[in-house]
């Protein structure tokens, strides 16, 4: 085709002109991408440490447990209810927990404590608390008499690994609870509460101590693909007796987390809108300068009779080639950053740590690297180069052609 042979021998004619246009597209692409996946890297940070690490994406509890956290609301655990879980395709791993609260006391401090009693071998698909160990050891069994305490716990009760740890608390149906545990180590979490509260404990010991035989307060799951958890849920709700059974995904049982991340990422909106704006504005100064310097060129063209809408077409491809030039160079430069930072994220000094763990997220700022975030941000630019380039364009082609020769 003519205008397109015309519009590439033009882009290239002037290659400081197309490279200065190019650059801009690229420079574009390049922000608003890496802007988007250090803030949707952020929000998978929290999501994980929050969710990977203490709820579980999706969990299955009596039906009265989330409305009265007792233990009264535990469950006990049918093997039709893990054949079916272990049937289904997008659950990873089914991990065992039972929770509730004590006194927790070494020889001179005491405190109210979190208990979270854990499968030893099965709780490394989750919280995975050998490997946050600060001291000590991980527990051999789910018999062990022993404990594993949150890092700022153990500084609050003055106690050290091999210290002795007594848990007074009221067991299932009131019972009373009572034990004294080997203190094997301390845990390091990204949140500061679990750091604070947590008491971990083999699963039978705190079924013993609770007086729970067999009796879990949530089966927790972790799946192959995060975005199916909504999916998943609902293929549950379908299999299991809503009478027996309450399923639950993360955003349920964690509606504020989800509402500051959209709070947030509303916000981040507002700041990517002014830097399309800006991007905006700076190709459309680039593209009328383009303009401005091929006046006499396009006077000549309407001069010997050619038509405007072929002006304005031959225009419009080299725009549309620039454009797509520069949004793939974009992508192609985006993606190895992000990637980058990806592996090696930022590490926040030391006085955000704190900061940081009052958010439970680790003191450290990674990159997403989902494909989407390149993607879409390639083809918003895309899309506003190409608006702000019809007001030229239009201008261009509605020339005078005598004022355009004078030029």
């Amino acid at each position: 085709m003519l205008q397109i042979r015309l519009a590439w021998r033009n882009i290239w004619r002037n290659r400081r002109r197309t490279f200065i246009t190019i650059l801009s597209i690229v420079v574009a692409v390049l922000l608003s991408s890496v802007m988007r996946a250090m803030q949707e890297g952020q929000y998978d940070d929290m999501i994980e440490n929050t969710v990977g690490t203490f709820t579980g994406y999706i969990q299955i509890q009596h039906t009265g447990y989330w409305d009265e956290k007792t233990l009264d609301n535990t469950l006990v655990v049918a093997d039709s209810l893990i054949g079916n879980l272990e049937k289904t395709e997008t659950v990873k791993h089914i991990i065992p927990r039972l929770q509730s609260f004590a006194l927790a006391a070494g020889e001179n401090q005491s405190r109210p404590a979190m208990v979270l009693g854990i499968d030893v071998l099965k709780e490394k698909y989750l919280s995975n608390p050998g490997n946050r160990l600060q001291t000590g050891e991980y527990f051999d069994s789910n018999t062990e008499q022993a404990v594993l305490l949150g890092k700022e716990m153990m500084l609050r009760l003055d106690v050290q690994v091999g210290d002795s740890l007594v848990l007074i608390g009221q067991g299932f149906r009131g019972q009373s609870a009572t034990g004294l545990y080997e203190i094997k180590g301390s845990v390091g979490f990204p949140s500061s509460e679990m750091n604070k509260n947590m008491v971990m404990i083999p699963l039978e010991t705190a079924q013993n101590f609770f007086a729970s035989y067999n009796r879990l307060t949530a089966l927790t799951l972790t799946l192959t693909d995060a975005d199916e958890v909504e999916k998943t849920v609902q293929n549950l709700k379908a299999q299991l007796s809503a009478e027996d059974y309450k399923v639950m995904g993360w955003q349920e049982m964690m509606p504020e987390l989800m509402q500051s991340i959209e709070a947030d990422r509303g916000s981040g909106f507002i700041l990517m809108f002014i830097l399309y704006i800006v991007v905006g504005f700076g190709i459309l100064g680039t593209v009328l300068m383009m303009i401005s310097e091929r006046t006499y060129e396009f006077g000549v063209m309407l001069s010997v009779g050619t038509p405007r809408s072929t002006i304005f077409l031959i225009l419009a491809i080299e725009m549309f080639i620039v454009t797509l030039l520069g949004a793939t160079t974009g992508i192609l430069i985006s993606i190895p950053v992000a990637w980058y930072f990806n592996i090696n994220p930022i590490q926040l000094p030391d006085n955000m740590t704190e900061v940081m763990e009052g958010y439970g997220m680790e003191p450290v700022i990674q990159f997403a690297t989902d494909p989407d975030i390149f993607y879409s941000q390639a083809i918003i630019v895309f899309i506003i180069t190409l608006i702000f380039c019809v007001m030229p364009l239009l201008k261009a082609s509605r020339l005078n052609p005598v004022q355009a020769l004078r030029t």
